[in-house]
């Protein structure tokens, strides 16, 4: 089955779209996938939004998530060329400046725009020494094609369970560390609660705590869809209340285009 993703990577990334159109019809009519937590999160989060609204958000994410599929999987094929036409970071020397400082860095992000693609750029700009926390995927064919993908130009993978210690125990490395804190946070006696999309939110305070313990620079990653395939990246440095001001810089990139966030998962079930 990974031949079948090795050549879907091989035709041009137009004619993906093209089955990521065609995909985006039989989702919709046929599988509707996570209809329903999509509209109830869309309906918790906008509730003064009428049906038609919530509606038009919804379908545009169908189309948006399809797509990033399909993107994704492109990056078997796409070389760092690929990827520098196609992104662009507006202010990469305040990263670079503090790697110059050999303190590390951690970069964090929500599943929004191509957050795989997002990695990807980050270890294509920088090199090395860029790790990213993640949770092993349940279905073993697929958690071994996502670190497959992630892997390719470089990223190092730190299983969740086990990143806070590595990160602790390398401290005083010039290491890149990249986190997508948006989801449920596991763990419930680290947590920060915010008003997130005008919803009462649980976070992981993991980022900022890992910060303080390690005197890391940490730096919000804005990640924005200018068309179809083309991304631009800039970056925010959050210098105290980290967790907080992640959480309003996310929701602020959401409000913008609230169609690219990742909907489908049950974000407010506890």
């Amino acid at each position: 089955m990974f031949y079948l993703f090795k050549i879907l990577s091989k035709l041009h990334i137009e004619k993906l779209y093209v089955l990521s159109g065609f995909s985006y019809h039989i989702v919709c009519c046929f599988f509707s996938y996570r209809k329903e937590i999509i509209e109830k999160n869309l309906k918790k989060a906008f509730p003064n939004k009428s049906q038609k609204k919530i509606k038009n958000i919804k379908n545009h994410f169908y189309r948006h998530f399809i797509n990033i599929i399909f993107e994704t999987i492109k990056l078997l094929d796409f070389s760092e060329h690929n990827l520098k036409q196609r992104i662009h970071i507006i202010n990469p020397e305040i990263i670079t400046r503090v790697k110059k400082r050999k303190q590390p860095i951690i970069i964090i992000s929500g599943h929004y725009a191509n957050w795989e693609w997002l990695l990807a750029f980050i270890c294509v700009f920088w090199k090395k020494n860029i790790y990213a926390i993640y949770k092993p995927l349940s279905n073993k064919f697929f958690d071994n094609l996502i670190l497959k993908i992630r892997t390719k130009f470089g990223a190092k993978m730190l299983k969740k369970k086990h990143a806070g210690k590595f990160i602790l125990k390398n401290s005083k490395k010039e290491n890149i560390y990249f986190i997508l804190a948006d989801q449920v946070p596991e763990n419930l006696n680290n947590i920060h609660k915010s008003s997130f999309l005008k919803l009462t939110t649980s976070f992981s305070t993991g980022a900022e705590r890992l910060s303080v313990k390690t005197n890391a620079t940490v730096f919000y990653a804005d990640m924005k869809k200018i068309k179809k395939g083309f991304y631009n990246i800039e970056f925010h440095k959050i210098n105290n209340n980290i967790t907080e001001n992640y959480v309003k810089k996310l929701e602020q990139t959401i409000l913008e285009a609230p169609e690219n966030w990742l909907w489908s998962h049950n974000r407010w079930k506890r």
